[in-house]
């Protein structure tokens, strides 16, 4: 397909580009079944996660550098069980990358964005950090990125149904604003690990200390603390909206049943299900 690259703005044959990284794709589909599915479309079975045409090759190949950096230093390591985690410059860009992403694809997608009211600033956000990606120019006003590892809950102190497979489970994006507009971040999720973005907020002094990713180098110490309340707050209602998503109509759950009962043996060993059980232990 021709069109401009999204990063470099020059025509060109765009790839259809993955929005969450493709080994997180593959890292669910292989834990879990090889069909993902959309959560605002519960009857569509996707193969590939969401792809859009963005992106040229010169920009599929600089944004790939990042991602294989972080499957090999971070995503992998994390998954098999290491807590504490140095990184470099390259966590700031692919972080950076990701939320932009999600901000070019809501552009794309959402038909109300126009109409909001932080809809101006997303557009700075997304030339400071085109700016950044294309010509290594740190944000001056749109610089703060975050990252939050989750894992298997142990107890489950909420009313909440489900927290276990969202936090570990799912692909999630989106853009969160307060109604006094007071705040608005972007969000992103795929497997464990939860990126957002604050672009407006009150002072948060200390309470992002273990989750903000300096642009140069740092390091992670698993588990954190989440201190900033705003975000903990989304968290919780975010969960919860999913859970009221429609779900898989009848001839869907067949399908699915009928996936499962292929090998059963192996979905019961897979980590979907494992997750999926413990939601079930919790809630008792």
């Amino acid at each position: 397909m021709k069109g401009n690259c999204a990063l470099y703005n020059f025509e060109t044959d765009l790839r259809e580009s993955h929005i969450y990284p493709k080994f997180a794709i593959k890292y669910l589909k292989k834990t879990g079944s090889k069909y993902l599915r959309n959560v605002v479309e519960p009857n569509k079975r996707e193969q590939d996660g969401l792809k859009l045409y963005l992106l040229s090759s010169k920009a599929e190949q600089e944004f790939g550098i990042r991602e294989k950096w972080f499957a090999e230093k971070i995503f992998v390591p994390y998954l098999n069980g290491k807590l504490s985690l140095n990184y470099n410059e390259n966590l700031y860009y692919f972080g950076i990358s990701f939320l932009w992403r999600i901000l070019l694809t809501q552009f794309r997608t959402s038909n109300e964005l126009k109409k909001q009211w932080y809809y101006s600033t997303l557009k700075k956000v997304e030339t400071e950090w085109t700016d950044f990606l294309t010509k290594g120019i740190l944000p001056r006003n749109y610089h703060n990125i975050n990252l939050f590892f989750t894992d298997e809950i142990i107890t489950n102190t909420t009313k909440l149904k489900g927290v276990d497979f969202y936090l570990t489970r799912t692909m999630d994006s989106t853009i969160v604003s307060s109604p006094n507009k007071s705040y608005l971040f972007i969000y992103g999720k795929f497997s464990k690990f939860i990126f957002w973005s604050i672009i407006k907020s009150p002072d948060y002094g200390a309470d992002l200390y273990d989750e903000e990713i300096h642009p140069i180098k740092g390091a992670f110490d698993i588990p954190q603390s989440l201190e900033y309340e705003p975000f903990r707050i989304f968290l919780g209602n975010r969960i919860k909206g999913f859970n009221n998503l429609p779900k898989a109509n009848s001839e869907q759950q067949k399908k699915i049943e009928h996936e499962i009962m292929k090998n059963p043996e192996k979905f019961l060993k897979s980590d979907v299900w494992r997750s999926i059980s413990n939601d079930l232990d919790l809630e008792k």
